[in-house]
């Protein structure tokens, strides 16, 4: 099987949709000789920040020196950029060689979905390349999530708010019990979360035997714009860190950047001196894309964050509140496309109070929302706007340039990514 190939087929499960539970799953893995078998799991579920926590958690792993898997969805770059091994993308060929196990493992009867044949093929392609450790990103939920096939060495959940309510649940303590469904007994857990949404947690892990460390109480934070302190409040395994610098923009990073280092002190222990240092390092130079960047390209900046959800607008808005007041911004222009099924009054109410005009555009995806429906949502909450639809992302972003201000490109990651590549290959360049 070529790479083209594999792409195709991929794609082509696309048609039969999600379809939860974990039998068949075990099957597959069951037909491959048990890849997952073996390997050293860092499982992080939660509605936002996960994809943040995973790649901090990747790049300290890496710095302790040992070899890293990671596993996110969705990856940069194509089917395979969502398995990394020490920072690269697994190579095509051995993507497409992997993809052919696995669809000979599979039944026809019964065939896989798309994320099930990636999460098979990392587990594949980990184990074959004598992966020391693995960073494993949950898709949706957790309990009869794909990815909860494994047991791991440490669990966390980031945060738990209202997304995918028609697959997961219409309330939080609903989400939270589908999310910590990948709490595995005598597992440690590491949890951000809130209110309702802890209190769940909390009493899963309890039942399972689980170690529970509350971020915000057995580890605490403060952050700034572009670093935290933290305090270790725990029976002294964690430890206090002065003046972390975060390579990822926001305040909410610096939440990440506990929950992260508290799992790595359970996954691996009382870390050295030496090593300790490492890890703080190593956060600084992490970078996720469309999380937050900013591009200069034309004499401009271009802020592009994957936002797909409430708090993930939230989060972004008080982000840009605060770049705006350092440029000396009045407002910014604003490229964005949504998912159908998501609550785009609710992110638009976060983020239009900053836009001195949208352009809304259909998101390159099947699921992608109608764009006149995203307009008229958008009218709704600022009628004195200028609201306009685009034909596509390439046309929403040139038109965007053509102004001075500074734009911000948000919504779903699949739109993000395309104007992502669009401003790069304009010369756009990372801005410090």
């Amino acid at each position: 099987m070529q790479y083209e190939e594999a792409v195709r087929y991929i794609s082509s499960l696309r048609r039969f949709g999600m379809k939860p539970g974990l039998d068949r799953m075990r099957r597959i893995l069951s037909n491959l000789g048990h890849p997952e078998e073996g390997l050293w799991f860092y499982h992080v579920a939660g509605t936002n920040g996960k994809g943040s926590v995973c790649a901090m958690l990747a790049a300290m792993l890496k710095a302790l020196g040992y070899r890293t898997g990671l596993y996110t969805s969705p990856g940069l770059g194509g089917f395979n950029g969502r398995v990394v091994i020490d920072g690269l993308p697994i190579p095509e060929p051995s993507f497409a060689d992997h993809v052919e196990a696995v669809r000979r493992a599979s039944s026809p009867s019964d065939p896989p979905t798309e994320f099930e044949v990636l999460t098979a093929v990392a587990l594949l392609a980990f184990r074959s390349a004598g992966v020391e450790r693995v960073v494993w990103e949950t898709g949706l939920g957790g309990r009869l999530d794909a990815t909860n096939v494994v047991v791991p060495r440490v669990t966390a959940i980031t945060n738990v708010s209202y997304d995918h309510v028609e697959i997961l649940g219409p309330t939080l303590v609903d989400i939270a019990r589908e999310k910590a469904g990948i709490v595995k007994p005598g597992v440690p857990v590491v949890t951000a979360c809130a209110d309702g949404a802890y209190r769940v947690i909390g009493r899963t892990a309890a039942e399972r035997g689980s170690r529970l460390v509350r971020v915000g109480r057995d580890v605490q934070f403060t952050p700034t714009s572009s670093s935290f302190w933290l305090r270790g409040a725990y029976r002294g395994l964690f430890r206090d860190a002065p003046c972390v610098r975060l390579g990822l923009r926001g305040e909410h990073q610096a939440q990440n950047a506990a929950v992260s280092l508290a799992m790595v002190e359970l996954g691996e222990g009382r870390l050295s001196e030496a090593n300790w240092e490492r890890a703080l390092k190593a956060l600084e130079g992490v970078r996720w894309p469309l999380r937050c960047e900013v591009f200069r390209v034309r004499g401009r900046l271009a802020v592009i964050d994957g936002a797909h959800n409430e708090e993930g607008a939230r989060a972004l808005a008080r982000t840009l509140r605060r770049l705006g007041k350092a440029l000396g911004a009045s407002g910014w222009h604003m490229v964005f496309g949504a998912f159908a099924d998501k609550d785009v009054r609710g992110m638009l109410a976060q983020m239009l109070p900053l836009a001195r005009d949208v352009l809304v555009l259909r998101s390159p995806h099947p699921r992608g929302a109608d764009p006149e429906s995203l307009a008229e949502a958008a009218r709704e909450i600022r009628p004195d706007l200028s609201i306009r639809v685009m034909p596509s992302v390439e046309a929403a972003v040139q038109e965007a340039l053509e102004h001075p201000e500074p734009i911000v490109i948000w919504g779903n990651l699949y739109m993000a990514e395309l104007a992502r590549n669009t401003i790069i290959a304009l010369g756009a360049e990372e801005w410090q």
